[in-house]
């Protein structure tokens, strides 16, 4: 997800039976998704599991899954992240926000979803911004997938 729709995701839009979480608009934020695309994105089980314990925990009331105190969207998802990697000790630039968007588009891409897939889950509007992502993949599992074309 974009930084934008992580700060204003609500437990409404996480479906924890279907592993999924959705993309929507939030008028009462002033909030509407990149080109206006409302979507759906799948989530792994750990993710889910996760989720669950931190709705135990979740402030009562306010229905953002990472709010501040006075139940706004959280602002400083960045600040967080750099101060992450200092506390590992690591570079802090090497870290920005959209890597986490960056490794998922091409996790995908490699483990075999399709363009169109990822397209949709990325909230890309044409299949160049999704292209992007498709680097060669070295893997056991690409090499034996280009040998079956081939054959």
């Amino acid at each position: 997800m974009r930084e934008q729709e992580v700060m204003h995701v609500s437990w409404s839009d996480v479906n924890l039976t279907r592993h999924t979480v959705t993309v929507r608009y939030k008028p009462e934020y002033g909030f509407s998704p990149k080109n206006y695309q409302e979507r759906e994105i799948p989530i792994p089980a750990k993710l889910v599991k996760d989720l669950k314990d931190w709705k135990a925990k979740a402030t009562a009331g306010c229905d953002l899954l990472f709010p501040t105190n006075g139940c706004r969207p959280k602002l400083d998802f960045l600040d967080c992240l750099k101060a992450g990697a200092e506390r590992a000790k690591l570079q802090k630039q090497d870290f920005w926000l959209h890597k986490f968007r960056a490794t998922f588009a091409t996790w995908s891409l490699w483990a075999g979803v399709d363009l169109r897939t990822v397209q949709q889950w990325l909230g890309h509007s044409d299949m160049e911004s999704t292209m992007r992502y498709l680097k060669p993949s070295r893997s056991q599992q690409v090499r034996e997938k280009v040998n079956e074309i081939f054959t």
